[in-house]
């Protein structure tokens, strides 16, 4: 039993850091499939260049920095073949998320003097960004 509550102590800080990731998806919404890119993908807001073809619908969230969320959406964009990523929008959200918190406090009603400690779980509000959009593909002329 004390195993088990070391490994929750260690486990559930853990997967708090690892929930702070910024996190993306794609779907490709044409039958063209095409390699990963390793270009320069143009970031574009509301507007398609001429020529472009739609691949797939993207999205991407975080809480870290809009950098760091933009960089998740063009990852997604080069995944389905595009160089072109098109954000339709920019989304801020709060999320309430489970923290885990510890507390020391004296031990009454023992023979000798020890610290005990109580941990519990409190909501915490995270701001996040949410961005959505499509994934383009522009031919060189």
């Amino acid at each position: 039993m004390r195993a088990l509550r070391v490994l929750l102590l260690i486990a559930l800080p853990l997967c708090s850091a690892g929930c702070a990731a910024t996190r993306a998806s794609s779907i490709p919404t044409s039958s063209e499939l095409l390699p990963y890119h390793r270009g320069a993908v143009t970031v574009r807001a509301l507007s398609d260049p001429p020529g472009a073809r739609e691949l797939g619908a993207v999205e991407a969230s975080g809480e870290g920095s809009l950098d760091a969320v933009v960089e998740a959406f063009v990852e997604q964009v080069r995944g389905l073949g595009g160089n072109v990523a098109r954000i339709d929008s920019v989304t801020p959200v709060i999320e309430t998320r489970m923290r885990q918190v510890s507390q020391a406090m004296p031990c009454f009603g023992m023979r000798f003097q020890a610290g005990c400690s109580q941990s519990y779980l409190t909501p915490e509000e995270v701001p996040v960004v949410r961005l959505v959009g499509r994934a383009l593909r522009v031919d060189a002329p």
